[in-house]
């Protein structure tokens, strides 16, 4: 197992994802965030949690009712577990999710998603509510949205203004 992160991230989101392996090497890969955990190890893990700036996304596998029982799930949390399974087999997992993620400068960030052959579903844009926001989507198609404030000065008017 990682050595436990001692330093705690006040925003943390799970993401079930189809293969944590895969998303890890995305998100570290892709887009620059470092990994701090992994369970039950960095070779093969299940569960992991990786940071950008101080954020952190924990990225996690649906386990069978096997491995469940296997784990010591409670009754409870297996019927959670079976309510997930058959809401991600009805559809696209990361369907209507999107997690705000905030960085000192959008653009600069775009560009390293560029060279690492990343294309956002949005380009870098500056929005009437005052951030300048990149969309992309991760492998399992959950929503990021990279973000930075920007001066009030830059803020477009709203249209008809």
């Amino acid at each position: 197992m990682a050595k436990p992160n001692k330093r705690i991230h006040p925003n943390s989101l799970h993401l079930t994802v189809a293969s944590v392996p895969r998303s890890v090497a995305f998100y570290t890969d892709k887009l620059g965030f470092r990994l701090a955990e992994a369970y039950p190890d960095t070779g093969k893990p299940i569960w992991a949690n990786v940071v950008l700036a101080g954020q952190s996304v924990m990225l996690g596998e649906l386990p069978t009712l096997a491995e469940a029982r296997q784990r010591g799930m409670e009754q409870e949390q297996i019927e959670l577990l079976k309510q997930d399974a058959r809401s991600i087999a009805r559809g696209s997992i990361g369907v209507g999710a999107a997690y705000y993620l905030r960085v000192k400068n959008v653009d600069a960030f775009a560009r390293r998603l560029k060279k690492k052959r990343v294309r956002p579903l949005v380009a870098p844009t500056t929005q009437q509510y005052g951030l300048r926001e990149c969309h992309v989507a991760d492998i399992d198609g959950y929503r990021l949205v990279i973000y930075a404030q920007v001066p009030a000065a830059q803020i477009p008017a709203p249209p008809g203004e």
